[in-house]
């Protein structure tokens, strides 16, 4: 068996292991196959949390005119972190920051066709970290001065 045939045996074995686990199979592609993983630098908004599960995820934003130019996260391995991470970057990018405000954990479960009940918070942990770094970056479009005092998200 070849290496990339190997590769395809495990990747469609896990793929059916996360459907008989009660993931969809937008959660599946999204995990599989994440948008917009890493971290990014230069950024303009920033934000960080630590979900109640222990789970983390850190966003870093641009925006150019106005609207989401470029949107990165990292989270920790879990399925449902990286699957809603990587739909509220999606669902975020090119959109005026305040339309990006508006996105709720709501709008990334639909966008997942939902995730098990375990996983649910995972919806709200992109959410709010997106909402984090927007307001991160509003505060310092506000006042641009306080830039010189920012912190770094090392």
């Amino acid at each position: 068996m070849s290496r990339e045939a190997g590769r395809n045996l495990v990747l469609e074995s896990a793929r059916q292991a996360l459907r008989e686990s009660g993931h969809s199979d937008a959660v599946i592609e999204h995990y599989v196959n994440p948008r917009n993983m890493g971290a990014l630098d230069p950024f303009d908004g920033y934000g960080q949390i630590t979900g109640e599960c222990g789970d983390s995820m850190w966003m870093w934003l641009r925006v150019r005119n106005g609207r989401i130019s470029d949107i990165r996260f990292l989270s920790d391995i879990c399925v449902g972190a990286v699957a809603a991470g990587s739909v509220a970057t999606e669902m975020a990018w090119d959109k005026p920051v305040r339309e990006a405000l508006t996105i709720t954990h709501h709008d990334v479960l639909t966008e997942l066709g939902g995730l098990p009940v375990e996983s649910v918070h995972c919806a709200t942990l992109a959410v709010n970290t997106l909402k984090m770094a927007l307001r991160d970056y509003l505060a310092f479009a506000r006042e641009p001065w306080k830039k010189a005092y920012k912190r770094s998200s090392n």
